[in-house]
Order: C-alpha cells, then structure tokens, then sequence
C-alpha cells in the first residue's frame, strides 16, 4: 500500500484535489450505460444488434448479389459509425479524468495514471513509463 509523507499531506486541499473530474467520467460512463446495457427483456445490447444487422446486410450484398442493398448498407454503416463514436467519446471522457490530484501527488507512482501500451495496462510496477 502507498504511503503517503507529512509534506504530501499538507499539500492536500480543494485546490489541488480536484473530484470533479470524477464526476464528469462518471456522467460520460452513465451515458455509455444506455447503450451497452442488457435491454428489459434480456435482449443484447442495441450496438450488438445493430452489428449483426450490418453483418447481414453485407452478407447480402457480397454473397447474395443484393446490390438493391448497397445505399442501404452504406447509410447504416455510417449511423453505426456515429454511434460508436459517440461512445469513444464518451470513454475518452472518462480516460482524461482519472486522478483527480494536481502537482506533486500526481507524481507519485501509485497515483499516476495508468497508460494503454500494446494492449496491456502499464505502471511503475510492470516496466511502464
């Protein structure tokens, strides 16, 4: 467990604890919540519908002959799109908000945020930065 020194605490106040950032990732997660929830009925997510609707509709198209198909495809693939970024944008939310500590707590290893690098989460503790 961290241990945190006589200085490091004193260095503890509102203006440099900042939580708020907190609660703006976890607005942008519950955002995410309706999108990537179970519906009521035990039904899958809509984005997982919606990307095996895309799968079909070019299965259609590539193995069926379907060209009536194709503004069809393409029309939905880019409201997919939409709603994908969308979510990104929402994760990306809550990626830029993860330690609510400015100066030099934020510097503490097990404090600073942990980075995406090949996949996998890297931290002082397993090679990292």
């Amino acid at each position: 467990m961290a241990t945190i020194t006589d200085a490091e605490w004193n260095e503890l106040s509102p203006s440099n604890f900042e939580t708020a950032a907190l609660l703006r990732a976890m607005d942008a997660v519950d955002e995410m919540r309706g999108d990537l929830n179970d519906g009521e009925d035990g039904r899958s997510p809509q984005l997982r519908t919606d990307l095996l609707k895309l799968h079909r509709l070019a299965m259609d198209i590539i193995n069926g002959g379907a060209r009536s198909q194709v503004a069809e495809l393409f029309e939905f693939a880019a409201e997919l799109e939409d709603q994908v970024n969308h979510l990104m944008n929402s994760l990306e939310q809550v990626q830029d908000n993860p330690v609510p500590v400015d100066g030099a707590l934020s510097r503490k290893p097990v404090l600073r945020r942990a980075r995406r690098r090949g996949g996998g989460l890297m931290d002082d503790r397993n090679g990292g930065w």
